[in-house]
């Protein structure tokens, strides 16, 4: 970290920030390290989980920076969990922000001193799922059902945005399916619509200006392996038509000749974009489409695996600094977590070239050493899953409750008083005295619970 006979689909579900929900949660903790147990993050019904330096909290974390009771996970309306901060001398923070009182969500980023952790309904390590690809549970979940089809000749659907590893799970495809031929792999969106046909299927000498000698063309030249069309739905109408023909007859006409050549190619087709909005934008054949539908994968991006973020940077710094890893500060892994990554591991390999190639192995990582992008204020620090109601104001420690955390607090609790100050550890009627003459609308709150998230 195929040509083939039959079109039924498998479909992969991928995990996802929303389907996430229906999974239990535990805090996966990534930084200083990740020796610590996941913490399960409690539901209703079950008892509140305190996380502090004491060796009585359920969740110990180490630290001079860690108070010794430091914040309390509790559960609150519905079936949500909210994350209570005891008046800990350095605070907590979620999504990059400090918080008093905030409800957690799947792929929320939270810190304690230097601890740092994601919250996840994914929480297994991150493996070596083929050589030299690397992915925890999430990816594992989306890889499962291409693992399984392996060794058939079924044709298999990659989607996902850029830098997902899109040609990374097709090489590993081709290794799991035991093929014996070539693997190969071309973007379909570089092929120049005049040489297209010839690149993929073949020619003869003499067949067309400039074809000075005989190609084999790709599908001959994979013949017995896999071969990956990546950006499929980029290939000309008239190029998908005989495309369709291939894959039906299984065999090739190279420009110039009389005679079909045929073929055994497991055939792998990738994109950014769903092969069946293509079809509907009138920019591929529906029936070129149930030819290749045989089992379809999306690739999760990596803001919906955070829980991914820190252990692959730390195998990208070791390969690209041969053994040498820099340490990275709290606030550098802070940012990493949170940062939506818009091109994905091929935006995080080239970040651990640039640091390795600017500021050698020796060095350790600040924040001054990230790119501008990374440092670009609140965009940076405002991952997709954010929420309005998890970013709070955290009050000074040494400070009694005032109205805005009360505010928050209702705001979790889906404007249920009690629950509320139950999270903040005062009593129902010191919550309503706050509320005293301040014109608190807690329909209002109720309502704001109410809404998505």
């Amino acid at each position: 970290m195929s040509a083939g006979g039959g079109t039924t689909t498998i479909t992969q579900a991928v995990t996802n920030p929303t389907a996430a929900t229906a999974r239990p949660l535990s805090i996966v903790w990534r930084f200083p390290h990740a020796a610590l147990p996941p913490a399960p993050v409690p539901r209703p019904g079950q008892p509140e989980i305190s996380l502090g330096r004491d060796a009585a909290c359920e969740v110990q974390l180490t630290g001079p920076d860690v108070s010794r009771r430091h914040a309390v996970l509790r559960p609150a309306a519905g079936e949500a969990t909210a994350i209570v901060d005891l008046g800990s001398r350095n605070g907590l923070r979620l999504n990059g922000r400090p918080a008093t009182v905030a409800t957690l969500g799947p792929q929320d980023v939270l810190r304690l001193g230097s601890w740092i952790g994601v919250v996840t309904a994914a929480p297994g390590e991150v493996v070596e799922i083929a050589p030299g690809f690397w992915g925890g549970e999430t990816m594992l979940a989306a890889l499962a059902p291409v693992r399984q089809v392996a060794t058939s000749d079924l044709p298999v659907i990659l989607e996902g945005e850029t830098g997902t590893g899109k040609e990374r799970v097709a090489d590993a495809l081709h290794r799991w399916s035991g093929r014996q031929g070539r693997f190969l792999a071309v973007n379909c969106a570089a092929l120049p619509e005049t040489l297209a046909e010839a690149e993929l299927f073949g020619h003869r000498r003499g067949a067309f200006t400039g074809a000075d000698r005989n190609s084999p063309g790709l599908f001959r030249s994979a013949d017995g392996g896999t071969l990956l069309l990546d950006e499929v739905s980029d290939l000309p109408l008239p190029i998908q038509a005989k495309l369709l023909r291939v894959l039906e007859a299984r065999e090739v006409l190279p420009l110039g000749e009389t005679r079909a050549v045929p073929v055994d190619v497991r055939v792998v087709v990738a994109g950014q974009q769903s092969l069946m909005d293509a079809v509907r934008a009138g920019k591929f054949r529906a029936d070129l489409l149930a030819r290749l539908d045989g089992m379809t994968a999306r690739l999760p991006p990596l803001r919906q695996r955070r829980e991914d973020v820190l252990p692959l940077f730390a195998r990208l710094l070791e390969s690209a600094g041969e053994g040498r890893v820099p340490a990275i500060e709290a606030d550098v892994a802070e940012r990493l977590c949170v940062y939506d990554w818009p091109f994905n591991v091929r935006e995080l390999v080239l970040l651990a070239r640039r640091l390795l190639a600017v500021h050698g192995a020796g060095a350790t990582v600040k924040t001054h050493h990230l790119p501008d992008r990374m440092l670009d204020g609140e965009r940076a620090l405002a991952p997709a899953t954010a929420r309005a109601d998890v970013a709070v104001l955290r009050a000074a420690p040494a400070e009694p409750i005032q109205l805005p955390a009360l505010i928050s607090a209702l705001r979790a609790a889906g404007g249920n008083v009690a629950r509320a100050a139950a999270l903040l550890g005062i009593s129902r009627q010191r919550a309503y005295r706050l509320m005293e003459g301040q014109g608190v609308d807690l329909d209002t709150l109720r309502g704001d619970g109410d809404k998505p998230r």
